[in-house]
């Protein structure tokens, strides 16, 4: 009788097929990416002006208001606001402000939280300053000392 030999070459790990795991492991990377650009995004689309020179934010924590035409928000599905009678409507890290008073609010619990806060306004670039100003009050009334204005680098 022949007795077989194992062949010391043929272990389990030879046996599994790795093509599959990385066609998994790929789709998870790129729908983390995606998921990823997607949160980075938050917020309301707005065009941001133009500028040849500017400085990027350094500081650490940072409160972005954005300030877009009522006309594109409430087109978006956005919630009718006292704003919209000034033209705009206002959000403040992706949350929908109602009016200046709720802005003030959240200006000063977020200087009551972190006193080294950085507020930076991103507004539309059709947006006339009469619009935007009543923000920038509101900013002020609620404790900003600084505010930046935020722009698209130019080439």
């Amino acid at each position: 009788m022949r007795i077989r030999r194992r062949n010391s070459h043929a272990s389990g790990f030879e046996a599994v097929n790795a093509t599959p795991l990385i066609d998994v492991v790929m789709c998870l990377i790129i729908f983390f990416l995606i998921v990823g650009q997607f949160a980075a995004n938050r917020g309301m689309r707005v065009n941001l002006p133009a500028a040849g020179s500017g400085r990027d934010e350094s500081s650490s924590t940072i409160m972005v208001i954005t300030v877009a035409s009522a006309g594109a928000a409430l087109a978006a599905g956005q919630p009718a606001t006292s704003w919209n009678a000034q033209g705009v409507s206002v959000e403040v890290d992706g949350q929908i402000v109602p009016d200046a008073a709720g802005l003030e609010n959240a200006v000063r619990a977020q200087l009551l939280g972190i006193a080294a806060t950085s507020f930076q306004v991103r507004a539309d670039r059709e947006l006339s300053y009469g619009s935007v100003e009543p923000v920038l009050r509101a900013l002020g009334q609620g404790g900003a000392k600084s505010v930046r204005l935020a722009t698209e680098r130019l080439p």
